[in-house]
């Protein structure tokens, strides 16, 4: 049995909160959890690099903004980064067996690049009434990912906010939470366990607000948060409740241009509700996965811009731009124990270990084997820049590292040949409930497929592909002249 750590954080920008903790691995450190949400990165696929989406020992995933929509873009996005020792054949419970961007299933069906449709069929039930470009939009806006962990399922989410006077708004995070909804209903009626963390951006009771005014009651979205919940028929715990049922001004959030945080003036918005049976084999009257498996849950007042005994607001140092260092958001921690070990799996493939433009290309088992010639035929062949692989020509990978994603497509079988193997998991082809091998090839349906930039060249009349009989042939080398 294993004891589990899982922490949600809105850093309000990923780049500045590295730069804040010096490097992405010592940001993650900075929480020593095994499982880490961040929400509102600010990311774009075309700004990852690997300083900002991999650090040693950890595996990520990533959802972005696809809308350039009103300038949203580089707008929201979430990203999970899981803690484990092996990323292949691995039973660590922090490490995913299947991951999947989004939750209406629309984004397995399409290629984006101008939104351009493909085919749709819903993922659930209930959805019949959205159309496809609707579900697009919903999910368009890098706001969830969900990470399955064998004996439970993670969502990640990071939920729009809506004025009172921005009708267009208020429906589309209507439609947000009532699809979310159903996709959480339609795990739980398959007995599965669910985790939902992250900025809801939804305080559900008074308690958890500040300024709560006589209206606060009639607000349709914080009612439809309490009808998720145990005491009101629903199917989830509020975790923090759960263990903290009546303290006050424990607030997760406050608003960045008037030193809310010296004065403690703000909202409880960054959650983590629980839903589902426990993991023990004879289930009784009042076992849960929250009542049996949740140790600890609370906000790390630590993370706080402000904090009690620091220098006083108006005497505190701030950033360049004039505004206090850190996020406008406190992290939230949940503690779980008694949790198994997961069957051997690997990494799925929407981690960013996969996104050829972080890496590149990847050699196969093919080129491992395959026979190289000599630096002088490869000079001869087309210089330094080049390998020589049994009769094919094809670049090094290394001229490939600065390529963005648009020019990067799956994995075709006359590259894989070439003993070169490029990924991309940007449109997560996994099946969600399946476990997926981090050696698979996958298709880039998130951009256009272009043709990868590596070239070929065949001599003669030779076929491209190589027998499996031919990387064991002892090479004849003609030393007469």
């Amino acid at each position: 049995m294993n004891r589990m750590k899982i922490v949600t954080y809105n850093v309000n920008g990923l780049r500045p909160r590295i730069s804040q903790f010096g490097s992405l691995r010592k940001l993650l450190d900075s929480f020593d959890a095994d499982i880490i949400c961040f929400q509102e990165t600010k990311l774009s696929r075309q700004e990852f690099r690997a300083d900002l989406v991999q650090a040693e020992g950890y595996e990520s995933f990533f959802s972005c903004t696809r809308t350039t929509e009103k300038g949203r873009t580089g707008y929201s996005g979430v990203a999970t980064f899981c803690r484990v020792n092996s990323v292949f054949s691995s039973n660590e419970v922090s490490l995913p067996v299947s991951a999947e961007e989004g939750f209406t299933g629309v984004l397995k069906d399409f290629s984006v690049s101008g939104y351009k449709k493909v085919e749709y069929s819903p993922l659930i039930e209930g959805l019949e009434d959205f159309s496809a470009d609707e579900l697009l939009k919903i999910d368009g806006e890098g706001r969830c990912i969900i990470t399955d962990h064998e004996h439970f399922v993670l969502f990640n989410i990071y939920g729009p906010r809506a004025v009172a006077d921005d009708t267009e708004r208020i429906q589309f995070k209507h439609n947000f939470f009532n699809i979310l909804q159903k996709r959480w209903e339609s795990l739980l009626h398959q007995g599965r366990r669910i985790f939902v963390v992250g900025d809801l951006n939804i305080s559900p009771f008074a308690i958890d607000c500040c300024d709560a005014g006589p209206d606060f009651e009639k607000n349709k979205f914080k009612s439809w948060f309490r009808s998720l919940l145990v005491d009101n028929g629903g199917a989830f715990f509020d975790v923090f409740r759960e263990k903290h049922p009546q303290r006050r001004e424990a607030y997760t959030c406050w608003p960045t241009n008037s030193g809310a945080e010296e004065f403690n003036f703000g909202t409880r918005i960054d959650h983590i509700l629980g839903a589902g049976p426990c993991l023990h084999k004879e289930e009784t009257q009042g076992h849960s996965l929250v009542a049996c498996h949740v140790k600890e849950c609370d906000i790390l007042d630590q993370f706080k811009r402000w904090k009690p005994g620091s220098t006083p607001r108006h005497k505190e140092q701030k950033t360049r731009n004039g505004k206090m260092e850190g996020s406008d958001h406190a992290p939230v921690y949940v503690s779980l124990v008694d949790i198994p070990n997961a069957q051997q799996h690997s990494t799925p493939s929407l981690s960013t270990r996969y996104c050829p433009q972080v890496y590149g290309c990847q050699q196969t088992l093919v080129s491992m084997f395959a026979r190289r010639q000599s630096a002088e035929d490869s000079n001869l062949s087309g210089g330094s820049n080049f390998i020589s692989d049994d009769g094919n020509v094809v670049e090094k990978c290394s001229q490939l590292n600065k390529r963005t994603l648009h020019s990067c497509s799956s994995a075709s079988s006359d590259f894989i040949h070439q003993g070169i193997l490029c990924t991309s998991d940007y449109s997560n082809n996994d099946s969600f409930n399946e476990p997926s091998s981090g050696a698979q090839t996958f298709s880039a349906s998130g951009h256009t497929k272009s043709s990868v930039i590596c070239k070929k060249k065949a001599r003669k009349s030779q076929s491209s592909q190589l027998s499996l009989k031919s990387f064991f042939k002892k090479t004849v080398v003609n030393i007469m002249k």
